[in-house]
Formats: structure tokens, C-alpha cells, sequence
């Protein structure tokens, strides 16, 4: 998925139907229009999408290409409004031929929070195996699936399959592109997981692969295997599901651990805990807030994406402060 995605020749009324539509699934703030042009602008502050819509009929979303909150919305659009988004956004599964082995699903968890690492999970099940994996999930959305849940199909899971994963740090996300960073790990994993072995059927979620990856997977076709890149493909498939089930439960473990771990006191003595580490969640900019202000000398702990702009803004506030106490 791109980082921006328009419909075009959307009359006012039609615009004023998704809008509404939107508004029954999330808070929005409508902005001051800023440019010619432009009829108005809103942002979807929980999910960081940016709305905005064009005299001349254009609707244009924005976000990061890997919210998945985004690329849902976007498809929930285009199927309740009939609008033709481009093919591109319209990819066909490929048929499951009978000489298949194995189902390879890859997921990741964690691409754009704020605190803690990313975390890729692949799955590798043999044939035979896959209608336990499917008989394991019993919901199309896992991203309702709470902790407990996420643990009980994780265990659930290893007995069918063969499971890889690979484990970004903040500091690995904020020295380079995340998509760029997204392709070399999982060429990295996919590398590994899949070495020996032939007759191929790889699902991977549409993040918004770069060249690197894509040029893998065509490698990959190339050699007789199946390779599918699709949005929301952990909604469609259970390789996937299991995937993006291994990487939720290595991203809800390291979460744990660092609310144990990095809790702080503040001047009050109340504990403040780093949370779920979501930009979205209070809890995150309250957390860097009391950090900054009890130790205003130290560095930022070491799981903080110092790029993300929640947290550049909150450096920057803290800079200008002291500029200002200097020339006091």
C-alpha cells in the first residue's frame, strides 16, 4: 500500500456519505483549509490517517504505508461505495494446485508503534496440516484476539507447523527506512525458513514492498513456487493468521517486559508505566513526558523510536525549553 491513496470524481454528496460512514468508526477533527483548492481537510487522529478532499472531486487518503487501520478503511470504501480503486489494490489468489507442499505465511507486528521493537513472524505448514491451522482461528479479525487469546492459538499453532521470526529494534528502525528494513528482513527470514525446501505457497501482507523483496519473491516464481502479495492478508489466509499470531505474541512479551522493567516514578511517587507504546494511547506521551522532566539530562530509554514524530515534537518542546531558561 502507498503511503497515499485517491478516489477520484467523488460528487459532494457521495464524499459527504463516506464521511459520515467514516464518523460511525472513528473520531475525526475537521482542519482549517490551507490550500486553493481544497474543500476540506480532517484527520483521523487514533488511526494517524489524513483526510483530505478536492473541489474538483478528488478524495485523498493518507498515511503510513504498513497501518493496516488505513488499508482497511481504504478497502471498506471502495466495497461499500463501488468506487473501481485500481487493480493494483485487486489482487486475485493464485490457484492452490494439487502438487503444493507447504504454505508459508509471513506477518509482522508492532511497524508503527512508538515504543519496542517490530517483530516479523513467518509460518511454514506442510500441506496436510493447513486444515488445522484454519480450524484454529475462528474469527477473520485477529487483530480483536487479546493476549490470553494470542498465547492459546500460539500454542496451539507450533504443533502444526514450523515457525521463524525476527526481532527489529527501535534503534535498527530509526537508522533507515521501515518498508527498506521490512524487505531485508524478510528476504532474511524467508531465506532461512524456506531453504530445502520446493513447491512453495507464500502469502505475504502488502506492507508497500520495496524493489529488494519484490525481486526475491520473483526469484522465487521463477523456481516454481507460488507467491501471493496481498493487502489485509491476514483477514483472507490462515498462514498468515498464524503468522501474524507469532509476532503479536513476541511484541505483547517484549511489552511486558518493558513495563516492568522502565516504570518510573513520578514527583508524586506514582508509578508511570510505558504502556502499549501505541502514539494513539495517552499513556505513551505521558510516560516521555515524566521521563524528560525527571531525568532532562539523560538519553531517551533505548526501546523510544527517537524518529516518530510524537517523539520528535516532545524533543523539540524540550530543546526550545532550554533555550529559553538559557536566556532567562
Amino acid at each position: 500500500m502507498n503511503s497515499y491513496h485517491t478516489f477520484k470524481n467523488i460528487s459532494p454528496s457521495v464524499y459527504q456519505e463516506i464521511k459520515d460512514f467514516i464518523h460511525l468508526k472513528y473520531n475525526i477533527k475537521v482542519l482549517e483549509k490551507t490550500l486553493p483548492g481544497l474543500k476540506e481537510s480532517f484527520d483521523i487522529p487514533s488511526e494517524s490517517i489524513k483526510t483530505h478532499y478536492y473541489t474538483k472531486g478528488k478524495l485523498l487518503f493518507q498515511s503510513s504505508p504498513t497501518n493496516k487501520a488505513y488499508a482497511k478503511l481504504v478497502f471498506d470504501i471502495d466495497a461499500k461505495f463501488s468506487l473501481n480503486t485500481p487493480d493494483e489494490m485487486r489482487q486475485k489468489p493464485a490457484a492452490v494446485t494439487s502438487d503444493v507442499k507447504f504454505f508459508v505465511g509471513c506477518d509482522e507486528a508492532g511497524a508503527g508503534e512508538t515504543f519496542g521493537s517490530m517483530f516479523l513472524g513467518c509460518v511454514i505448514v506442510d500441506a496436510e496440516n493447513l486444515k488445522n491451522i484454519k480450524q484454529i482461528f475462528d474469527t477473520d479479525d485477529i487483530k480483536d484476539l487479546n493476549e490470553n487469546e494470542i498465547l492459546e492459538k500460539y500454542n496451539k499453532i507450533k504443533k502444526y507447523c514450523k515457525i521463524s521470526k525476527i526481532k527489529c529494534e527501535a534503534s535498527e528502525i530509526d537508522d533507515t527506512s521501515k518498508n527498506t528494513l521490512l524487505d531485508q528482513k524478510y528476504e532474511e527470514l524467508l531465506s532461512e525458513a524456506i531453504s530445502g525446501k520446493e513447491k512453495l505457497y507464500v502469502i505475504i501482507d502488502d506492507y508497500g514492498l520495496k524493489r529488494g523483496l519484490k525481486s526475491f519473491l520473483e526469484r522465487l516464481e521463477s523456481k516454481g513456487n507460488v507467491v501471493v502479495v496481498e493487502h489485509r492478508a491476514d483477514e483472507r489466509y490462515s498462514a498468515c493468521q498464524a503468522a501474524s499470531v507469532v509476532a503479536r505474541k513476541e511484541r505483547f512479551e517484549e511489552i511486558q517486559n518493558l513495563n516492568k522493567e522502565f516504570s518510573i516514578r513520578d514527583e508524586s511517587g506514582k508509578i508511570i508505566y510505558p504502556g502499549s507504546g501505541n502514539a494513539a494511547n495517552p499513556q505513551t506521551g505521558k510516560y516521555l513526558e515524566a521521563f524528560m522532566k525527571l531525568y532532562p539530562s539523560k538519553d531517551l530509554p533505548p526501546f523510544v523510536r527517537r524518529k516518530w514524530s510524537n517523539v520528535k515534537k516532545l524533543l523539540q518542546k524540550k530543546h526550545g525549553s532550554k533555550i529559553s531558561q538559557f536566556f532567562e
